[in-house]
């Protein structure tokens, strides 16, 4: 398709470009085996203190399965994650973005383009390396019942919903000019209520609840819990958790067209 042609391209690019940094990304492994490492020792000590069992379950998971829910996040928010909001900020503040806007291409299109062609970077070169030392060192499980075929196609989902958040609050800067609170605000967020660190459901009722409905659940929560086989047991079924996905992404691309259609026309001339 000659149209999609020129995203293909932006996708390459940046594939590309990142394979020139690729040992960068050893510490990566390092700092993410801490991350897991810290948080499955914490639940190894909750365990301890309820005189919990190998086969003893707190909310419907035993320490292995808590210890491959854990590690599954990581690995995934290993390769969606993306600095686009951050990258269409700096490109507005310097001026750079009025190049993009002269590019006969959709603006939106070439940052989700260069968004999958990291993310492509990031599964081969970041995500699977750290699996060879997380699934060892912690002893993942392998996918539970239709977690295998769930998993994938959820963390598709997980990745469109987060590119979409990150298009939108790189848009803010066109209104906002200086988004570095934005940013940290929606990494928090994205930490705490995606269920990365905590499984939402071990959340109270009330906020367990109101958790399982946002956005961020299908950044991680959802998809973590499919791999585990958790889906439709502890959490909603496959079905619910699709609709809801392609509900929030459809709202959420609606949303970032709007705010694009108007921050096009903020034009403003900085400096002297």
């Amino acid at each position: 398709m000659p149209r999609l042609r020129p995203y293909v391209q932006f996708a390459r690019m940046t594939f590309l470009k990142l394979m020139a940094y690729r040992m960068r990304y050893v510490t990566g492994i390092a700092t993410y085996a801490v991350f897991v490492g810290g948080q499955y020792a914490v639940w190894k000590a909750v365990f301890a203190a309820k005189r919990f069992g190998p086969d003893d379950r707190l909310d419907g998971l035993t320490l292995r399965e808590l210890a491959t829910y854990l590690a599954i996040g990581y690995l995934a928010r290993s390769a969606y994650f993306t600095n686009t909001d951050s990258e269409i900020a700096g490109r507005f503040q310097s001026g750079d973005v009025t190049l993009d806007l002269l590019k006969p291409v959709d603006f939106h299109g070439q940052w989700l383009a260069q968004a999958f062609g990291e993310t492509c970077f990031r599964v081969l070169f970041f995500a699977l390396p750290m699996a060879v030392v997380l699934v060892p060192l912690f002893g993942v499980l392998p996918p539970v019942g239709h977690g295998w075929w769930q998993f994938p196609l959820l963390f598709v989902l997980a990745f469109a919903i987060n590119a979409e958040l990150n298009l939108l609050a790189g848009s803010a800067s066109f209104f906002l000019e200086d988004i570095t609170g934005l940013m940290s605000l929606k990494r928090n967020l994205i930490m705490l209520l995606s269920g990365l660190m905590v499984p939402l459901h071990y959340f109270p009722g009330w906020l367990a609840d109101l958790t399982s409905y946002l956005p961020f659940a299908l950044i991680s929560y959802y998809p973590t819990m499919a791999y585990v086989g958790k889906l439709g047991v502890d959490a909603r079924s496959f079905a619910h958790v699709g609709l809801l996905g392609l509900g929030w992404w459809l709202a959420l691309r609606v949303g970032n067209m709007a705010l694009w259609s108007r921050a096009r026309r903020v034009l403003e001339v900085q400096g002297g």
